[in-house]
């Protein structure tokens, strides 16, 4: 049925936008004259109604306008409007935080909302998202190169690229929703990354952790590290039902995160990091002997056991919150005198070796669980350099003996 347009029946654009959430006015100015939107934002704690006014450029008709009028009621109805006249930084971080980022990974979320917490909302919370300048953000950047608001040190350039990676996601979607017309991030100048360099044992300290790990509880656990190069979340949620005995093979489908004081297990972000890779004969005695004595902890606890199945877990059967475990690792290299040593780097020992051994690199990438080829290649380049190297010298001395 179409509108009646009649004496009895008037129908007015002002009233049925107003009715609505706001309406359009024509402001009358010496050269002309120019829409402005209106609309009603909400109620305070007053009861005062809250307006938001949206003033067009000179030119844009009225068909225009009344579209981006709607869009703008509609936003208000579906409570994802957001003031483009006083919002704050904070505001609109907090907000598309809440809105837009909810899809991401706990883990994802939570690093987000330190980076804005802890970096953005200090420097910049206070000031209203239309004013942030371009230069404003370059020297905040310039000055995190030199000192860290919280650790009062120099943050790497990876730091700041992440820094910076949140906060020009969060005013590019401020374009899009048309609360800025320009991103005050998009020509910013960072520092180059450096590339990451792996920290691994030489043969004499490997034979030292190998040899204080025995009859340890932490011997199976480190030895998955090292032979079987797999991450410390996937560690931490491998359970039983994952390993093959009868064909020696290990399943990766699962990754143990920490999210503040909790620990969450979920699928890996990638589908490469889904794998089933093979488990050397030595390793695969080990695990036999590891799930025995799960078994037995089990009678020992009774009803007090938790059967997570876990095949790294505490006497209880709980499994490890991630940094629980790391602190657990960094305590048995200080007690037995080794060299300080992260967990991710026994993954990196791993790679080493293979590459070492003569191993493919393209099963070194299956086995690590690398989405790309050139992800392996890019972080082992120092390695393979040296593998290239001995190669060299290898065939050198071959051809050598055959000539004498």
């Amino acid at each position: 049925m179409g509108r009646v347009h009649n004496s009895l029946y008037p129908f007015c654009w002002k009233e049925y936008y107003k009715n609505m959430s706001g309406y359009l006015r024509k402001n009358e100015r010496k050269d002309g004259y120019v829409w402005q939107a209106v609309v009603n934002i909400g109620i305070d704690d007053n009861g005062k109604r809250l307006r938001d006014y949206h003033t067009f450029p000179q030119g844009t008709t009225k068909k225009e306008a009344e579209r981006v009028l709607q869009k703008m009621i509609l936003e208000v109805e579906n409570k994802e409007y957001i003031s483009d006249s006083n919002v704050t930084v904070k505001e609109f971080l907090l907000e598309w935080l809440d809105t837009y980022c909810r899809s991401k990974s706990p883990t994802t979320i939570n690093s987000y909302k330190d980076i804005i917490n802890g970096y953005l909302i200090p420097e910049f919370g206070r000031v209203k998202l239309k004013d942030l300048q371009t230069l404003s953000i370059q020297k905040f950047y310039n000055r995190l190169y030199e000192c860290s608001p919280l650790s009062k040190k120099p943050l790497s350039a990876k730091s700041v690229k992440n820094i910076h990676m949140v906060f020009n996601s969060a005013l590019k979607r401020a374009v899009q929703l048309d609360i800025l017309k320009k991103n005050p991030a998009q020509n910013i100048q960072l520092q180059k990354c450096k590339r990451y360099q792996s920290d691994v044992y030489d043969t004499t300290e490997l034979a030292q952790l190998i040899t204080a790990l025995r009859g340890t509880d932490l011997e199976c656990p480190i030895m998955i590290l090292l032979m079987m190069g797999i991450r410390r979340g996937e560690l931490l949620a491998l359970t039983y039902e994952k390993i093959d005995f009868l064909n020696s093979t290990m399943s990766i489908d699962q990754n143990t995160v920490q999210v503040n004081a909790e620990a969450i297990t979920k699928a890996p972000k990638t589908e490469s990091s889904i794998r089933t890779i093979d488990i050397p004969y030595s390793l695969l005695n080990l695990l036999t002997r590891e799930r025995d004595n799960y078994e037995r902890r089990k009678l020992e606890y009774g009803k007090y056991f938790h059967d997570t199945n876990l095949v790294v877990s505490q006497p209880n059967g709980e499994g490890f919150k991630p940094d629980s475990f790391t602190q657990k690792f960094k305590r048995f290299l200080k007690r037995h005198g080794l060299r300080h040593l992260r967990v991710h780097d026994l993954r990196h020992e791993n790679a080493t070796l293979m590459l070492k051994a003569g191993v493919n690199p393209k099963v070194m990438q299956k086995r690590l669980g690398h989405s790309n080829y050139s992800t392996t290649m890019d972080i082992y380049a120092k390695v393979l350099t040296e593998t290239e190297q001995d190669a060299v010298k290898l065939l050198e001395s071959s051809l050598e003996t055959i000539v004498m």
